[in-house]
């Protein structure tokens, strides 16, 4: 007699009967172990923190680990000197070092006090330097025997270098030396190319004071010795240049923040009897300070000639433009225009140049701080200005501007003080200006009083 077979459970029939439904559970059980593992590691710090000396906590007596920082924060950005354009020589670069005979600092940059004095902090062997002084460089020497002993024994002759952060070296010749009463600020002007140097130290109400003259690299001297004016014609080989009227622009959209357009129409007159290539010949420009300008092919278009180019035939004249891109706030008392024939011999033509303003002359202009507003819609530009002429300064709206590379200006939102600004002389004034966030542009250049200053790391 055998058995009858059993009926399996039910509940195996149904779910062998229902793949489907199988099929979700597992699913089920998956999706939960998943969230029990997800959830552990979750809770895991919290757990593994309550002990006292847990991992990455310190104990007592521990030093708190921070993280270093290995980059700019976000948001804070970086004030630099405008950087150059590969047609001229900067002329904000910052010194890096002073030598004077066999004696050498390194150069640490301060500002000129709210209260419009100087009393620089001089730590070692190093050079205070008044932060914007780059026409007449203004040094801070602490008054030890040694730094007294030295400057005391300088003769005509001697030289003095300044070695910039971007590699240039200048040259100055010892010119005079003196005792100036202390609360004599004229020691800053900025009128004219040079240096100053300066002993700091005890209360005593004189300071010895050496000034040293700007030395030119020399150049090669014009074969026939042609120096013209504006209106006068020198001859040049077979051909006569002839200069009839410059101008400098500033404000235009085609010029980078901070630079204007230096432009010189004249006649070029082929003598000769065949006809000559206007290719061959060079034009350059340059200040009383050194710096040499190319020729800018888009500052030649704006002016009221078409550029030079092409053959001029015999017996013809051809009037033109030559365009030069320059500094806003440029600092000379004249811009030297050099046209350099085929075989080396030269014309050079001299401008009296007075559109860097007096007011630029005499101001000594430097940025303290500059942040974006918590919530990122303003930039904030401290700073401080000194005049050092004997004239007040007044700074009205124009005078100052926001601008980025692509040529875009920012709004001005407030100023503090308002405008205009006078500043006495032998004063500081301390400003703040909120302008529009530059959002789409990582930098932009701040202008005032034509000396700018480049702000990167704006977004």
């Amino acid at each position: 007699m055998s058995a009858d077979p059993q009926p399996p459970p039910s509940s195996v029939q149904r779910l062998t009967g229902n793949p489907a439904l199988l099929l979700l559970g597992i699913v089920a059980v998956v999706a939960l172990l998943a969230a029990c593992i997800m959830g552990f590691l979750l809770l895991r710090p919290l757990i593994g923190g309550l002990g006292d000396n847990a991992a990455g906590t310190p104990g007592a007596g521990q030093p708190t680990p921070f993280p270093q920082m290995t980059q700019q924060p976000a948001g804070e950005p970086v004030i630099i000197g405008i950087s150059d354009t590969g047609t001229f020589s900067v002329t904000l670069d910052a010194p890096a070092t002073l030598s004077v005979l066999d004696s050498q600092w390194a150069i640490q940059p301060q500002n000129i006090g709210a209260d419009g004095l100087w009393n620089p902090q001089i730590e070692g062997d190093t050079a205070a330097w008044i932060n914007g002084t780059i026409v007449n460089y203004v040094f801070g020497l602490a008054d030890t025997d040694s730094n007294r002993a030295l400057l005391e024994r300088l003769a005509p002759g001697d030289t003095m270098l300044v070695s910039t952060r971007q590699g240039v070296t200048h040259t100055f010749t010892f010119d005079s030396r003196s005792q100036v009463p202390s609360s004599d600020r004229s020691v800053y002007n900025q009128q004219s190319p040079g240096i100053t140097l300066i002993l700091f130290g005890g209360d005593t109400a004189e300071r010895l004071v050496v000034r040293g003259r700007y030395e030119v690299a020399a150049s090669s001297p014009s074969s026939s010795g042609n120096v013209i004016q504006l209106g006068e014609s020198a001859q040049l080989g077979d051909v006569q240049i002839n200069p009839q009227a410059n101008s400098f622009l500033t404000n235009r959209p085609e010029a980078p923040a901070g630079f204007g357009f230096f432009l010189i129409d004249f006649i070029m007159h082929n003598v000769g009897v065949s006809a000559v290539d206007s290719a061959a010949y060079r034009f350059t420009l340059s200040d009383e300070i050194g710096n040499q300008y190319a020729l800018n092919p888009i500052a030649s278009r704006l002016g009221n000639y078409p550029p030079l180019g092409g053959f001029i035939n015999a017996g013809q004249s051809v009037s033109a433009t030559a365009g030069y891109q320059i500094p806003a706030g440029l600092v000379s008392a004249n811009l030297t225009w050099t046209v350099i024939a085929p075989d080396g011999s030269q014309v050079q033509a001299v401008f009296p140049f007075t559109a860097g303003g007096a007011a630029g002359q005499n101001a000594i202009v430097s940025l303290q701080q500059a942040t974006i507003t918590a919530d990122l819609n303003n930039l904030i530009i401290v700073g401080q200005i000194t005049n050092v002429g004997a004239q007040p300064i007044i700074i009205a709206p124009e005078d100052i501007s926001l601008r980025t590379a692509t040529g875009s200006d920012y709004l001005l939102l407030a100023t503090n003080p308002p405008f205009p600004w006078t500043v006495p002389p032998n004063q500081t004034l301390q400003f703040a200006v909120t302008y529009q966030r530059p959002i789409s542009d990582p930098s932009a250049v701040f202008t005032l009083l034509g000396q700018p200053f480049e702000l990167s790391g704006l977004q």
